[in-house]
């Protein structure tokens, strides 16, 4: 009973700051599942990677519908990605199930990710005036992904997938936005919707394998433990809708701050657990 309103929490801390900051859930599930799941298991990332991308899954579910809410959406070119992604999350999974991706190596991926968040939430003044400038152009725009570029978005997104249990927009959107030049609000609606792709990709992935090991709920599926998982998704879904209603009452740069160095912390103690 302690761990399932521990959870729920959680859970609900990650779902305020994902409803005020945008961020993937992964980025916020990830972390409580590793330690979770780390000393409970003698292989660990199957159960925290696929459980994670269930997660993910629920949470992008509900930002999807903001941006159908928002007028913000862009059917063809999310289907196209979302698609794409199935080659990115075999390859992810395949990586993940071998035998050299231990958890040293999950560490230092995932543990990248979040310094790259960090940098982003602490040092995006620029990017601030860069996405406000295209405010319009992200709904107004005519531009489409061709096959090739729904190709690399969705399978560079699919991999990093799977290779860290988030959802792939920290791959993503800087692919569309930098790379493919499309406006950083029709990238960010893109991604949401590939992430909904990805994250069912992923977890159904390592639902259907058969573990040697018993999940530490009783309602597993696979390597996706759902008596871990729906506590985190209820809080989430929660927490979330006070996050979009306190962007309106907190200074969102002052969250911002929080959740980069909370990033920033969270890294540190991953690398230190690998290097000391």
């Amino acid at each position: 009973m302690l761990l399932l309103i521990l959870l729920l929490l959680i859970g609900l801390f990650g779902g305020i700051l994902a409803g005020m900051l945008g961020v993937g859930g992964g980025l916020i599930f990830t972390p409580v599942l590793i330690f979770i799941f780390a000393e409970s298991f003698e292989d660990p990332l199957p159960w925290i990677i696929g459980t994670s991308l269930l997660c993910t899954f629920a949470a992008s579910l509900s930002s999807v519908r903001k941006h159908i809410r928002m007028n913000n959406f862009f059917r063809r070119d999310s289907l196209w990605v979302g698609s794409c992604s199935l080659a990115g999350t075999l390859l992810g999974v395949s990586v993940v199930r071998s035998e050299w991706y231990s958890q040293t190596e999950f560490s230092v991926v995932f543990s990248g990710l979040l310094l790259f968040a960090a940098w982003k939430f602490i040092f995006k003044a620029k990017e601030k005036a860069v996405a406000g400038s295209d405010h319009n152009s992200g709904l107004m725009t005519d531009g489409k992904l061709g096959p090739r570029q729904a190709l690399l978005t969705g399978t560079a997104g699919g991999t990093v997938a799977t290779l860290a249990g988030v959802g792939g927009g920290v791959v993503m959107v800087p692919i569309m936005t930098m790379v493919l030049k499309l406006p950083y609000l029709k990238a960010i609606s893109i991604s949401s919707a590939a992430i909904v792709f990805i994250s069912f990709f992923g977890w159904g992935q390592f639902a259907i394998q058969s573990p040697a090991e018993a999940g530490i709920t009783p309602f597993t599926l696979g390597f996706v433990d759902f008596g871990t998982a729906l506590p985190l998704i209820a809080g989430a879904l929660i927490g979330a809708n006070y996050g979009v209603y306190a962007t309106s009452r907190i200074p969102k740069r002052y969250m911002e701050l929080t959740f980069g160095l909370l990033a920033l912390f969270v890294a540190a103690q991953l690398l230190w657990r690998v290097f000391a």
